[in-house]
């Protein structure tokens, strides 16, 4: 009986160890990884040259021959970037081909190349050279092209990422030094942030967050810069504008702001200042101008400006409209109320006063700041 037993024992591993040797003979055999190099790179050319717009959709298209699986399996592609000289061991970025990584084609915008360019080290306003190559895989095994090739990038002067959001911060700023207290920035097109704010005595830079570490960014005289920032001497009003597409900078000075009236041809009604982007204007006498057989009743905004080196100037802000027929009343849509830039012209681009308003006075409220779209109200009394 004890004899039987060891035989059953010894007929079991024997059996357990046939089967896992044919086990492993069919995972050989149903498990192949080999596969070709990619043997030609068709595009872009060697040498090719590009001038990146990555505020565009621009793409720039790479292609390059097939590569082929023993077992006629998906081979999968990567196009890999390096600095010239680069063996690809490390290379600066990888990216996976269309459709996923199956297509032996790769669309990549200007916007992703412009980030690339940077991480290679060609700075903004700059030409450089990118190497780049194709890397095929199926499973663990990969195969680098038999060939790389060099293409020209020209860099744009602005970052290569713009922030969603952008705050102005420091103990010049409206909000003082704490960061959480930062004024957002309205953004416009084209990557354009704007705020109209008061500075006093202090520093003040930009961040892309009112919390945690922000990237920071500074003023130097029409340009940007990541990091540092800027000195404010004496309390002032700004209209300050941040284009990180172009990494450039405008600090204009609102020395006065009022009301227009277009057949005065004058402010009839100064502005002042009340903090937040936002100017008051109480009891204002309101009169239209009489031609005899009419009376006009339109106006805008306008602000006496400065620039950097003291030379004065004139910004017009009013309706959306060229010209606005018929006096506000309690139907009339909120984006009639709307303010943007507008030119100088006396008469487009003007509110009327509201029906009644002659020879009575109003109170205005101009509120450019970036939670809303810029703004007035009137109520008159």
């Amino acid at each position: 009986m004890k004899h039987t037993f060891k035989f059953n024992i010894y007929s079991i591993v024997a059996a357990l160890a046939v089967i896992g040797t044919f086990a492993s003979c069919e995972k050989e055999k149903t498990i192949n990884s080999n596969i070709s190099t990619v043997k030609e790179l068709y595009y872009p050319e060697v040498g090719k040259y590009f001038k990146l717009q990555p505020a565009t959709s621009a793409v720039v298209n790479f292609e390059w021959s097939a590569a082929r699986a023993e077992d006629g399996s998906l081979v999968m592609y990567e196009v890999a970037f390096d600095t010239v000289g680069g063996d690809f061991q490390r290379p600066i970025y990888t990216v996976a081909s269309n459709g996923n990584g199956v297509q032996n084609s790769l669309s990549l915008s200007h916007k992703v190349l412009n980030s690339i360019a940077s991480k290679a080290g060609i700075q903004p306003s700059t030409s450089g050279s990118l190497q780049w190559t194709v890397i095929a895989s199926k499973g663990l095994n990969e195969k680098r092209a038999d060939s790389s090739r060099v293409i020209v990038i020209e860099r744009p002067a602005g970052f290569t990422e713009i922030p969603a959001n952008v705050f102005i911060t420091g103990a010049a700023s409206e909000g003082g030094a704490d960061l959480a207290n930062a004024q957002a920035m309205k953004l416009g097109a084209d990557g354009v942030f704007e705020i109209f704010t008061r500075l006093k005595d202090g520093a003040f830079f930009f961040a892309d967050r009112n919390s945690g570490t922000p990237v920071t960014y500074s003023i130097q005289g029409t340009r940007m810069q990541e990091g540092g920032e800027n000195q404010q001497t004496g309390e002032k009003i700004y209209r300050i504008r941040l284009d990180f597409a172009n990494a450039a900078a405008e600090m204009v000075e609102i020395t006065d702001a009022g009301i227009f009236a277009s057949a005065y041809n004058n402010v009839i009604g100064k502005l002042t200042y009340a903090g937040n982007g936002t100017w008051e204007a109480k009891n204002v006498p309101i009169a239209y101008y009489d031609f005899g057989s009419w009376k006009d009743d339109r106006f805008k905004f306008q602000f006496l400006t400065a620039d950097a080196g003291g030379t004065p100037g004139a910004m017009y802000y009013g309706s959306v409209n060229q010209s606005n027929s018929t006096p506000p009343d309690a139907n009339t849509p909120a984006a009639y109320y709307q303010v943007v830039p507008v030119d100088n012209s006396q008469w487009d681009y003007t509110y009327k006063y509201p029906a009644g308003a002659d020879g009575k006075a109003g109170d205005f409220t101009l509120q450019l700041g970036a939670k809303e779209d810029y703004s007035y109200l009137l109520t008159v009394h």
